[in-house]
């Protein structure tokens, strides 16, 4: 933080458009006009102090507030995510506004910034303070003490459970509460726990005021939180050993996060680079980080420059770092795997663009994305399970047709929303495979984190790309935001299909762990719950058995409100018949309707001839769900 502030009007116009037409949880600064690089977008500079004084805006003001560590509970419970439920300013109130007689700690020779409401506005007051000591001084007509201390320097070595060093995400704490990066890294804030951290690539050193210091470690979902507490009086040098909890690629597991944008929300502030991506990799041990190449509001495309048809150069096995592409399109978007080449069109369906037509539709990009030897799955389904509150209005035809490999049951639209429209396609006998994608814009600082929702796939060995992604396509995965679930039935992962001659029982073996004791597990039965978990189940139709996991939110959840993770399912088949529901069948039956009307009514194609592709493509999938199962 401290970047020359510059005016970007477009952006905040741009975003707030795209909220207000239902984008979602776009990545709004909520600043006042020229002051959004103060704390919103990501610099290098680390963070030691803000230099800066005037009125603030609502965003800015609750980022500063989120610095400081003791905030972060009454910060959470504003937020839905990383977004603020109001914007109304009182709402951030805070014991560390400024108050009379309130006393704060401050670094010698650094800015002391003090967040306050003035007349029902945002603003900073800035001291500094060059002599150790207690000091009375008077803010804004308020008495408060200013306990100024000097300077130690702290050098921080990170190792894994190997003793090698390693890359980490570290919550630094000061003496004086607030949170802290060094110099030449990246300082961000957790989306759900409402605190400041930084991800570093290894050991680091800074200055921090003398007194009581807290390190905090961790790497990704399968470390445990690692914590030391030094009273910090003179130059020392502190060990944190890193400890798993959970090892999956022992066990031939890879992780992945679907949807990661390095760069993203308005064409400039393009500063994360390839370094940057590994070391959030490295230091959220995500085995395959899936980036994206995708335009945001219009036709700029980020990262077009470092899409290779490859891993990136500096992968480094078993973390393979490739870019690849989100197709967005106004009946919803899709990520894609494994590409050799962008799927032109790189985006659909946007007004005053050279791509302003539906066209082609997202069932022909995702065939071409397939075609190459990749996968395409849905992104963030929707915010409600139905046409009118879902994005991903076109998967219910692909899902028919085949068109599509996985959908993003994790990711930043609530999962339980997700779950109920995957588990209707499931019951139609459509193999859809989970994943799990955070849609994490990495050059914002107050939004999701890379690996805080990821996808496990099953290679049975070591970590090779065109495996791991066949895996996927198979749907020998689970996704995750903790709990680890290895699910088998009849000795079969997720995935598999068991035939039945006749109606029977099937072997169930589900081995299950979290970090949190309070993690619930059970069965889930073509959509209905079984609990506690049955080491047998009796099948009298043509099933799907998948598991999955529930609990409290835990502070080291990052991107979600609740502790989640669900497998894809096993298929039984008994005597040939497809898993069939009439129910579920007519529910995509009417969606479909509801599809069809919107191309006729509103599509926008250039000739009546591509609007009739499209209809066509959805009648197909439309007489697929009324014909009823067929084996």
């Amino acid at each position: 933080m401290g970047r020359t502030p510059v005016a970007i009007t477009a952006l905040l116009l741009t975003a707030t458009a795209w909220w207000k037409l239902g984008g979602g949880q776009a990545a709004v600064a909520w600043s006042k006009p020229g002051h959004e690089d103060y704390t919103f977008w990501i610099n290098h500079a680390g963070l030691e102090e803000l230099d800066f004084e005037g009125e603030a805006g609502f965003g800015d003001l609750a980022r500063v507030l989120m610095r400081r560590r003791s905030n972060a509970p009454l910060l959470r419970n504003l937020r839905d995510r990383f977004v603020f439920r109001s914007r109304e300013i009182g709402t951030l109130s805070t014991p560390d506004l400024l108050r009379e007689g309130n006393t704060y700690i401050a670094a010698a020779g650094r800015v002391l910034t003090i967040p306050a409401i003035r007349n029902g506005r945002g603003h900073l007051f800035r001291l500094r303070e060059p002599n150790p000591g207690v000091h009375q001084r008077t803010v804004d007509g308020h008495r408060i003490t200013v306990d100024v201390r000097p300077l130690v320097r702290l050098k921080v070595e990170l190792r894994d459970e190997e003793n090698q060093p390693t890359a980490a995400r570290v919550y630094l704490t000061g003496s004086d509460g607030l949170g802290y990066a060094p110099r030449g890294s990246v300082s961000r804030f957790a989306s759900e726990p409402a605190e400041q951290f930084f991800h570093t690539p290894g050991g680091f050193e800074i200055d921090l005021p003398a007194g009581p210091t807290t390190i905090e470690a961790s790497r990704g979902i399968e470390y445990r939180l690692t914590a030391h507490h030094i009273d910090l009086r003179s130059p020392s040098t502190v060990t944190l050993r890193l400890a798993r909890w959970t090892h999956a690629a022992r066990r031939g597991w890879y992780s992945s996060d679907a949807h990661i944008h390095a760069n993203y929300t308005a064409p400039h502030h393009q500063d994360i680079t390839p370094t940057d991506v590994l070391t959030y990799t490295l230091a959220e041990d995500l085995n395959l980080p899936n980036m994206m190449v995708a335009n945001s509001g219009g036709s700029y495309v980020h990262d077009r420059a470092h899409f290779e048809g490859k891993p990136h150069p500096l992968s480094r096995p078993p973390y393979l770092i490739y870019w690849n592409q989100e197709m967005r399109g106004s009946l919803g978007h899709m990520c894609f795997y494994g590409l050799k080449s962008l799927v032109e069109p790189v985006y659909t369906g946007f007004g005053n663009t050279p791509n302003w037509q539906d066209y082609p539709p997202n069932f022909a990009q995702a065939r071409r994305a397939i075609a190459q030897g990749g996968a395409a799955t849905y992104a963030h389904p929707g915010y409600a399970p139905n046409f009118d509150g879902a994005s991903m209005k076109e998967m219910p035809a692909a899902a028919a047709n085949g068109d599509i490999n996985a959908m993003d049951v994790m990711s930043n639209n609530p999962e339980e929303v997700a779950v109920e429209m995957w588990y209707r396609l499931l019951n139609c006998g459509r193999r859809i495979g989970i994943s799990a994608g955070s849609d994490a814009f990495t050059n914002v600082t107050d939004h999701y984190i890379p690996g805080g929702h990821r996808v496990y796939a099953y290679t049975g060995g070591g970590l090779d790309y065109a495996k791991w992604l066949e895996a996927f396509k198979s749907g020998r995965t689970f996704a995750t935001n903790g709990p680890m679930l290895y699910l088998t039935v009849n000795g079969q992962e997720p995935g598999s299909q068991i035939d039945l001659a006749q109606p029977g029982a099937v072997q169930v073996s589900l081995e299950s762990s979290s970090p949190w004791p309070d993690t619930g597990f059970e069965l889930v039965v073509n959509g209905r719950a079984v609990s506690p978990v049955p080491k047998s189940v009796k099948i009298s139709e043509s099933s799907w058995i998948a598991a999955r996991a529930k609990g409290p939110w835990n502070r080291m959840v990052l991107n979600d409100g609740a502790v989640f993770a669900h497998t894809s399912p096993v298929w039984i088949q008994v005597a040939g018949k497809p898993v069939w529901s009439a129910a579920d069948a007519a529910f995509w039956v009417d969606w479909l309707d509801k599809l069809i009307q919107r191309t006729r009514d509103r599509g926008r194609y250039s000739t009546e001839e591509r609007r009739g592709e499209a209809l066509a493509y959805f009648e197909r999938a439309r007489d697929f769900y009324r014909a009823g199962p067929r084996p």
